[in-house]
């Protein structure tokens, strides 16, 4: 069944109203060497704030891929209508667990990307590395897509049991790296030393990396360091719904992130500001 956000099939008209309302947020995606934003990704809200997991969590099992559907054709509007392609960026989509395991029909998602004037190629599925695939088949689907020239992200990466596992068999375009690994990252070894090492793996494979979750000045000083040029976080824009969030990018960077001192990050802090 094609969905669209307009609900103009009766029977998607019937399945909306079983549903609770929902509304679409865009949160940039930030492209740190060029200052422009790479990608909004859309993130299912309820209208009080309620996350995706509250809004599912009374749902029947089959009820799920049938509310991500009606949730992709709202995000896909979304995009076409804020002109995201027009602004040279993309639009990330979240894919639930049984979505992507039930509907992994690429040609569903082109014809619903052209029903709204958007091409393929302003598309990226986020699949959640923390859902359990078998590795042929998430290669499958990883090439399946791409031939359709959607682009394919691995989100939660870090998260979930596969692990490098993901990268060896399907090598995806864009790989984002799960927030507890950028959590505090500053301050603990262990987390910079895999953190340094997964972007270097990154860059010899060309699969974009991205960290999501970027909070603190002190967390962006130190993925900056490891030279990761794409984040996602507070620290730059909060999502926002109807509108396209301000970006607050850095007017300039310390040269030596190893060595920042205690005046260069309270400089950086107004930089933020400003």
């Amino acid at each position: 069944m094609f969905y669209s956000a307009e609900g103009s099939d009766p029977t998607a008209r019937r399945i909306l109203r079983t549903f609770p309302a929902f509304q679409i947020l865009l949160q940039p995606i930030v492209d740190l060497e060029t200052e422009t934003v790479y990608a909004y990704e859309a993130l299912c809200r309820g209208m009080h704030g309620e996350s995706y997991s509250d809004l599912i969590a009374d749902f029947e099992p089959w009820q799920i891929p049938s509310f991500d559907k009606l949730a992709m054709a709202k995000s896909l509007k979304l995009a076409s209508t804020m002109r995201l392609e027009q602004r040279g960026a993309k639009v990330a989509i979240n894919l639930g667990p049984l979505m992507e395991l039930r509907n992994k029909d690429a040609c569903y998602v082109v014809r619903l990307a052209k029903h709204y004037g958007l091409r393929p190629d302003a598309v990226m599925l986020e699949l959640s590395e923390g859902v359990r695939m078998d590795g042929i088949e998430l290669a499958r689907i990883v090439d399946l897509h791409r031939k359709a020239g959607i682009i394919i992200a691995i989100d939660d990466f870090g998260a979930g049991y596969a692990g490098l596992n993901v990268l060896a068999r399907c090598a995806p375009d864009v790989v984002k790296i799960d927030r507890e690994l950028i959590k505090g990252i500053e301050s603990n070894r262990a987390k910079k030393t895999i953190v340094e090492a997964f972007s270097k793996v990154c860059r010899k494979l060309r699969v974009k990396l991205i960290a999501e979750g970027v909070e603190t000045v002190e967390e962006y000083l130190t993925l900056r360091g490891f030279g990761i040029r794409f984040m996602q976080g507070f620290l730059f824009a909060h999502p926002m719904a109807c509108e396209l969030p301000q970006v607050r990018f850095p007017k300039a960077e310390p040269k030596y992130f190893s060595r920042i001192t205690r005046d260069e990050r309270e400089w950086f802090r107004n930089a933020l500001r400003q």
